[in-house]
């Protein structure tokens, strides 16, 4: 995923946020099944290995959605994009270890108010309660070849 050519700053609304030093895709949260079943760690971990072997989960590219979130005093910027086989993982790790957990919202945190620290947004409900739907600069949208609608 590159984003290493976007610019160092963007202003959202009065906020002016930082470009993270390091970028990722958060898959799953694994205190969220540790939370509704005791399960191993280990066990989850080991799960999720085995679905990847035989699965590719790579990153497929950016919606154009950008949404900014806030909770307590933190506040970031997350582009939305899409992963591929993610619905199928938590299809077998539901299955697998009967539980009901929901797909997480896949986003990069790109931005934040204080250096490095994102908002955990792991389910649906967290992306709707800690965050809205913002307009982001052209040049952000150019940078991460998001396609200008």
């Amino acid at each position: 995923m590159e984003v290493d050519n976007i610019p160092n700053t963007v202003s959202i609304g009065k906020e002016t946020l930082q470009k993270k030093s390091s970028f990722h895709v958060s898959l799953l949260c694994v205190k969220d099944i540790l939370a509704t079943k005791n399960i191993p760690e280990q066990e989850i971990l080991g799960a999720f290995c085995a679905f990847t072997a035989d699965n590719d989960i790579s990153f497929v590219g950016h919606t154009g959605e950008f949404r900014f979130a806030q909770h307590e005093d933190r506040k970031t910027l997350v582009a939305l994009c899409g992963v591929s086989n993610l619905e199928r993982l938590f299809t077998f790790l539901n299955e697998r270890f009967s539980v009901t957990l929901t797909t997480q919202p896949t986003h990069v945190t790109l931005y934040t108010l204080q250096p490095d620290i994102g908002i955990g947004l792991n389910t649906p409900t967290d992306m709707e309660t800690k965050s809205v739907l913002v307009e982001v600069p052209t040049a952000l949208k150019e940078a991460l070849g998001v396609s200008q609608e």
